[in-house]
């Protein structure tokens, strides 16, 4: 089915109009209403919302712009003042069959309805726009845990069973997926970033909270694949082999489809099964490809903080300083002009010469020019490449994991627990150690946990997340 034979031809106009950020808000609100009076949006209390909480944004609506993408002429457009505006966003929402407007026919209020599909983009917003990065949905140990149950039970809802595993197996393979992609982007953004904050930033403020922490990390501890895979297989391929366990998926499949005959039952049944099983035997190789991004992007972070904060004040430093803005300025478009003009000036080229007594009288020596060839013209952006290249090349073993390990032994001494604020550091190698070491929680051969609290805290002029290092205690 096609997507325009659902949607209203002009639903996404308003998201592509000068006022997107006045409806985008107004959508938000609407999310917001929706969760509230779930079943009753009373339109005028709508209204009353928007007018009331969001003074100054409504009042910044561009009426000229909505006259002319409406289709309707309304006294609305003529009016400059809030509850006009108000009413106006409303009517365009309408119009655009973001929702519908129903009349009670007892009371003639007017109550907002919201189509299927406007809910769920209004949910998608939410989430896109949320700070909130949300809990983990465990999906491989409730898929375990539910076959399990069912295994022993083997009740009126086995196929049901079967349809969740089915389908949280399917959104498992979306979530690694989604992973996967999210972790290529931020190592992909950090060839375009160029300074230390940056670096930082993106690392723990987007990448650890919203990526790691929540989905890789969960992925390798306690919904790790590896562990529940076999249990999963075993029990689905029970279900297979035994022929009363077959007949009972087909009679309930027949109960709740109601649409297809007992073979057709069966090869559904047999081929989700298949699915599953399939898909568990292939995530090892999905994750090892994750595990292998997640390194690539942490060393690679570590050793262009390291690159940034190395100041090199020899020829081939200014070079690689000249090569940097040179790669800044080419990723932002910006002109280069003022740069070419700057080095010009730097750099000044003369020819040396002398004068003997002879040099008055010597005779004039007529020569012809020769036709050459042209000098080639270097790419500064593979020379920035290459430069880049061979700098991570010559430090990507410097911080091994046994020197980060006896890093965090020297800073905890014979303590138990350890604050962020009391670890030293003398040399910016320290910081590094650091950064590698709040990260190493989830090696195996790591003895210590971290406990993230809110705020920041300042150690030796760094601005650092607030955390708690714990050592594990020996098992016995």
């Amino acid at each position: 089915m096609r997507l325009f034979t659902i949607l209203p031809e002009n639903f996404f106009s308003i998201l592509a109009s000068k006022n997107k950020d006045i409806y985008a808000e107004a959508l938000l609100v609407l999310y917001h209403s929706l969760q509230t009076d779930e079943l009753a949006i009373k339109k005028s209390d709508f209204i009353r919302t928007l007018r009331d909480k969001y003074r100054d944004i409504i009042l910044a609506l561009d009426v000229s712009e909505e006259e002319e993408n409406s289709e309707e002429d309304s006294d609305d457009f003529k009016s400059e003042d809030l509850p006009a505006k108000a009413a106006l966003v409303v009517r365009r929402l309408e119009e655009c069959g973001w929702i519908d407007v129903e009349i009670d026919s007892n009371t003639f209020e007017e109550y907002l309805a919201l189509p299927s599909y406007t809910i769920l983009f209004l949910t998608l917003l939410d989430e896109l726009t949320s700070e909130d990065s949300g809990e983990y949905i465990s999906l491989v140990h409730a898929t375990y845990t539910e076959l399990k149950s069912e295994d022993e039970e083997r009740d009126e809802f086995l196929y049901a069973t079967l349809i969740r595993a089915y389908e949280s197996t399917r959104k498992l393979k979306t979530e690694l997926v989604t992973l996967g992609h999210s972790i290529r982007i931020f190592q992909n953004r950090l060839g375009r970033v160029f300074s230390t904050n940056s670096i930082l930033a993106d690392y723990f403020d987007q990448y650890k909270s919203r990526v790691s922490d929540r989905y890789y990390h969960p992925l390798k501890t306690f919904d790790s694949v590896a562990k529940f895979k076999r249990p999963i297989i075993a029990i689905l391929q029970n279900w297979l082999r035994d022929e009363e366990v077959r007949s009972q998926l087909v009679m309930q499949s027949l109960m709740w489809t109601r649409n297809i005959n007992r073979v057709e039952a069966e090869k559904d049944i047999i081929a989700k099964i298949n699915y599953i099983c399939d898909m568990y035997d292939t995530l090892d190789e999905m994750i090892e490809q994750i595990d292998n991004k997640h390194q690539e992007y942490t060393k690679a972070s570590a050793s262009k903080i390291l690159y940034l904060n190395n100041s090199d004040k020899t020829v081939k430093g200014h070079l690689d300083n000249i090569f940097k803005h040179y790669a800044e300025m080419a990723q932002n478009d910006e002109n280069m002009r003022p740069l070419i003009s700057g080095i010009r000036e730097a750099i000044n080229m003369s020819h040396q010469g002398y004068i003997t007594p002879d040099s008055v009288g010597l005779p004039i020596l007529r020569k012809y020019k020769v036709e050459g060839s042209a000098l080639e013209i270097y790419d500064f952006e593979d020379i920035s490449e290459m430069l880049m290249e061979g700098f991570l090349d010559g430090t990507r073993n410097t911080f091994t994991d046994k020197r980060i390990f006896e890093f965090m032994e020297l800073a905890f001494a014979n303590e138990h627990e350890l604050q962020i604020e009391d670890i030293p550091l003398p040399d910016f190698d320290a910081f590094i150690l650091l950064i590698l070491a709040s990260i190493k929680t989830s090696d195996e051969k790591c003895f210590y946990e971290i406990e993230s609290h809110e705020g920041h805290t300042i150690n030796y002029g760094y601005r650092l997340p607030k955390l708690t290092f714990i050592r594990k205690e020996l098992e016995a």
